[in-house]
């Protein structure tokens, strides 16, 4: 069996949204417009420092789950990420997920949202990351820009390359 490469890289996404914070705070910390770009799934939380918050799929059950690290809205909001999905994935380190919105201009967001993994992780597995997160921030700034979301189909995890 070869040896897993393993890493503790960050990725960062940088995308320019014609709205306001407070609309894509809302965006963010409501079930109502995460089910409509995040794939369907729920988000679930009071957004107070120190709180749990989660992500239930359709069907129910969680996806992810974590704590609330930072909440300064419409600012910035810091998430502890740790996977619920399928067994391969249940035992991965948290990794933290930060998302800033700063104005530029007049009525133009610059949202950035970094996947940080403090505790190494196979490199591989940044792939789901890179193939999902895309996909979802261009589908907030679809929702947020126009009330339409995009019809995404939901990106399948990615594989061990051997």
């Amino acid at each position: 069996m070869a040896d897993v490469e393993m890493t503790t890289e960050s990725t960062v996404y940088v995308t320019y949204i014609a709205s306001t914070r407070e609309k894509i705070w809302a965006a963010l910390t409501s079930s109502e417009f995460t089910r409509q770009f995040f794939f369907g799934r729920a988000v679930e939380s009071d957004w107070k420092q120190g709180s749990s918050w989660k992500l239930t799929r359709p069907e129910g059950g969680t996806d992810v789950f974590g704590e609330v690290r930072i909440a300064d809205p419409p600012n910035k909001l810091v998430l502890s990420w740790n996977v619920d999905g399928p067994p391969e994935f249940k035992n991965l380190p948290e990794c933290i997920v930060t998302y800033e919105l700063e104005p530029v201009g007049s009525d133009v967001v610059r949202l950035t949202m970094t996947e940080a993994h403090p505790t190494p992780i196979p490199k591989h597995l940044l792939e789901g990351g890179r193939r999902g997160w895309p996909m979802i921030l261009s589908g907030l700034k679809s929702l947020v820009e126009t009330g339409k979301p995009l019809p995404m189909p939901v990106p399948q995890p990615p594989k061990e390359k051997p």
